[in-house]
């Protein structure tokens, strides 16, 4: 049975109480009155009712400031109710040599908490020289020491005192406080655990131990030892350890895969705890919102590892939307989002951003110098990547435990430099860039990324066998090295080695279908297996009648995809017309043949039917053989020859010709050509010439490059007096400048114009020498690896029979994948 008499006993010992206490205080005088009052006050304090407790104290104190065991005792319960600046106006008349030892913890208590170190140690360490064996006191100054920025002060003091409380788990807490303060989280955790040796029940503990995981990285297990009770720790702390140990995951997400088939599984557990996070989140709860924008923060550069870009800019934007202030990591994952999405335009804004507050960030300010580079401005990535290099020290000082220090190298310094030569390589300055990587080579020929831009500097300065030397010792270090292989395969498919190819690319793709150098190449290989058609037209009005007053030249051939890898078939179809003084000619040529590609090898063959009146049948057999990257030889052998001139065709006169050349390529920026020629006329007339060429860069600028080019030509023929113009011995030399402009690039789409100028003397037999010139411009569309468009227009000054004759040419060519 309920015991009906305790609810109205007790009350009425509550009043009784109370009405002593009023009693103590009307009649002050009353010894007995005040001490009643006085017990309920501490009463009240120690079963947490102190707001109660402090009204019957400060009457008290009020009534008589001299009584110390009031003064003392409100004192204590003002530090207990917090109310730590009346305690701080009290201190004052608190004295340290004879205050009791509770109320100098409680004013030293609330120092602490007012952030008055000097006053609370000072008020700790009287009390524990005069209280030595209460350890509340040593422990509130270890407290404090670690609270004033003194931890290892603090240390020494717990461990003086731990030669006499060895097994006190008060003051091994403190201890372990200190030895966190000092982010010493090994000694702090096996500081932990001894307490739990002793007593597996001590919470206090217990949370430590999984806050010390939490702060050693070990969030995991953290969340595992909560998760069994999770009372140990406030919302806020745990909130904490599962922001962290998302945040964690993340990071792990972005070290090196052993396996890269399971390179992304961390980061999809990353994403999969940040949005469990959010889902158990309460709003509500103090702290919550910070967790919250944490979370997304952290969301977004898992996104970004995980390259699903589209939802980075998505949740960016959704963010700058709401106002957020978004911190520095989480913007750097927006602008590689941008950048990977092909907007560097917002990307390069965010970067710059960054670097407003972290201009030395070697990351931000690399992931600037490539949106620099795809926003085409090169003075900019010049000069932030000689900054960068300038900045970075061969070697640094590294210190050691006595004090001195030693040289080391800077990790760095390849890094910047690398990056410098890459500036040149994409700035198409290629001998720069080789220049500076082979010395780097030179200084570090493991370091793979070095070895890889090397090989890239070889594939741009179209030595493919070089190249692919380069990148093949890479591999030979570590055969994993993704850009290595990339390489490897790209030259594959620069040497015709298309089985290879195949296999390498379709490799990679399966394996990093997000990189964006794998990607291309994938694109590259699939235009390569389609169809191809290349078409040409050209018009010109002459003054003369040599070439005929108006001539009209339309031809093209369309490529099926390859067979057998290295086989295409083709047809081919040419249309001319001229107006001669001796009438019309109008020729037309159909074709079928077959190309055939190796390595060092093309070849073609084609039968065609030739129409100009008559019909003819005749033949092409074409060889280009590469001895290595800079010999090559051109061997042409043609029945019914497309040479043949109009005007001879006009007369029902063919030709077949056989040229054969020699060309030495020394780089992009020299090439050096020979080629001889014969044909053999069906009216009984033999030509031979000799033409040889070399090709000179003048200037190489990042959109800009001219080149001279003098070209010398020379025939004879064994017949004169002929229908068509055939000189008995003729003779020119020729220079021109040519210049080269891009005016446009966004990633695979640009376009240029050309303008080259062209003068030079021509000789003829029996004719005084002459000069011609003119000059040629037209522009330049490419898109991608699919479609090449150009078109454009000349005028030249040309020397016939002694008699200049000018003509206006206009002309377009359109290359097409499909």
């Amino acid at each position: 049975m309920v015991d009906q008499t305790r609810g109205p006993i007790k009350r009425l010992l509550v009043f009784a109480l109370a009405a002593a206490a009023l009693l103590s205080v009307l009649v002050p005088s009353s010894g007995w009155a005040r001490q009643v009052g006085h017990d309920q006050a501490i009463a009240l304090a120690r079963a947490g009712q102190t707001t109660k407790a402090l009204g019957i104290l400060s009457a008290l104190y009020t009534n008589d400031p001299s009584d110390k065991e009031v003064f003392h005792d409100y004192l204590t319960v003002l530090s207990w109710a917090g109310q730590d600046d009346r305690v701080a106006e009290l201190s004052t008349r608190l004295s340290p040599q004879t205050a009791p030892g509770y109320a100098l913890e409680a004013a030293a208590h609330s120092a602490r908490r007012r952030g008055d170190y000097i006053q609370a140690e000072y008020l700790y360490r009287a009390g524990a020289q005069r209280f030595p064996d209460d350890l509340d006191l040593p422990v509130g100054l270890i407290l404090t020491l670690v609270d004033a920025d003194r931890s290892q002060a603090a240390l020494e003091q717990a461990e003086r005192m731990e030669q006499r409380y060895s097994h006190e788990p008060t003051l091994a807490l403190a201890k372990g406080y200190a030895l966190e303060a000092r982010r010493e989280y090994f000694t702090a955790l096996q500081n932990y655990n001894r307490i739990l040796e002793k007593d597996p029940t001590n919470r206090t503990a217990q949370a430590r131990r999984i806050l010390v995981l939490d702060s050693l990285g070990a969030s995991d297990l953290a969340v595992d030892l909560a998760s069994q009770d999770p009372s140990l720790l406030s919302t806020t702390e745990l909130q904490r350890i599962l922001s962290n140990q998302s945040a964690f995951a993340v990071r792990w997400g972005e070290l090196p895969a052993t396996d890269e088939t399971r390179r992304f599984e961390q980061t999809d557990r990353a994403l999969a705890l940040l949005e469990n996070n959010r889902a158990r989140l309460d709003l509500t709860s103090p702290g919550a919102a910070d967790f919250d924008l944490r979370t997304r923060f952290d969301r977004l550069v898992a996104l970004r590892n995980r390259y699903q870009m589209e939802a980075v800019v998505r949740d960016y934007e959704e963010m700058l939307a709401e106002g957020v202030a978004i911190p520095n990591h989480a913007l750097l994952a927006a602008a590689d989002a941008y950048l990977y999405l092909q907007q560097p335009e917002q990307a390069a804004d965010i970067y710059r951003s960054i670097l407003t507050t972290r201009p030395d960030d070697l990351t931000t300010n690399l992931a600037l110098f490539y949106a620099l580079i795809e926003l085409e401005d090169f003075d900019a990535a010049y000069a932030l990547t000689d900054r960068l290099d300038k900045a970075q020290p061969v070697q640094l000082q590294a210190r050691r435990p006595d004090g001195s220090s030693s040289p080391r190298p800077n990790p760095d310094k390849p890094t910047t430099a690398t990056t410098a030569a890459m500036a040149r390589l994409y700035g198409e300055q290629y001998a720069d860039a080789e220049a500076r990587l082979a010395a780097l080579h030179d200084q570090a020929p493991a370091n793979l990324d070095i070895t890889r831009e090397l090989g890239n500097v070889y594939s741009a300065r179209g030595w493919p066998r070089r190249a692919q030397q380069t990148y093949e010792l890479g591999l030979r270090l570590d055969h994993s090295h993704r850009d290595l292989q990339i390489g490897l395969a790209q030259s594959y498919l620069d040497r015709r080695e298309y089985r290879l190819a195949e296999q390498a690319i379709n490799r990679l793709y399966a394996l990093y279908p997000e990189d964006v150098h794998v990607r291309r190449l994938q694109r590259q290989w699939q235009s390569h297996n389609l169809n191809e058609l290349r078409l040409a037209a050209g018009y010109s009005d002459n003054s003369g009648a040599t070439q005929g007053t108006r001539d009209l030249l339309v031809e093209g051939t369309l490529f099926s995809s390859p067979l057998d890898y290295n086989y295409r078939i083709f047809a081919s179809g040419r249309y001319a017309f001229a107006d001669f003084p001796e009438g019309d000619e109008t020729y037309r040529r159909y074709g079928v043949g077959i190309e055939y590609r190796r390595p060092d090898l093309e070849a073609a063959a084609e039968l065609t039917y030739n129409v100009d009146g008559g019909d003819d049948i005749g033949g092409r057999l074409s060889l280009l053989y590469d001895l290595d990257d800079y010999w090559s030889i051109p061997l042409n052998i043609e029945r019914f020859s497309r040479e043949t001139p109009l005007r001879a065709l006009k007369q029902d006169i063919t030709a077949d010709s056989a040229d054969l050349g020699i060309s030495y390529r020394f780089s992009e920026l020299r090439n050096l050509s020979l080629r001889a020629q014969v044909m053999d006329f069906s009216d009984g007339n033999f030509r031979r010439s000799l033409a040889g060429s070399l090709e000179q860069r003048l200037v190489t600028l990042p959109k800009y490059k001219l080149s001279g080019i003098v070209d010398v030509y020379a025939s004879a023929n064994s017949r004169s007096n002929t229908i068509y113009f055939n000189p008995d011995r003729d003779l020119s030399a020729a220079l021109t400048l040519d210049n080269l402009q891009r005016l446009y690039r966004r990633y695979d789409r640009s376009f240029s114009h050309r303008l080259a100028l062209t003068a030079g003397n021509y000789w003829q037999k029996g004719y005084d020498d002459d000069y011609f010139a003119g000059f040629t411009y037209e522009h330049i569309w490419e898109t991608a690896e699919r479609l090449a468009l150009v078109y454009g227009f000349s005028r030249y000054r040309r020397i016939y029979d002694g008699s200049p004759e000018y003509q206006n040419y206009y002309y377009s060519r359109i290359n097409w994948r499909f």
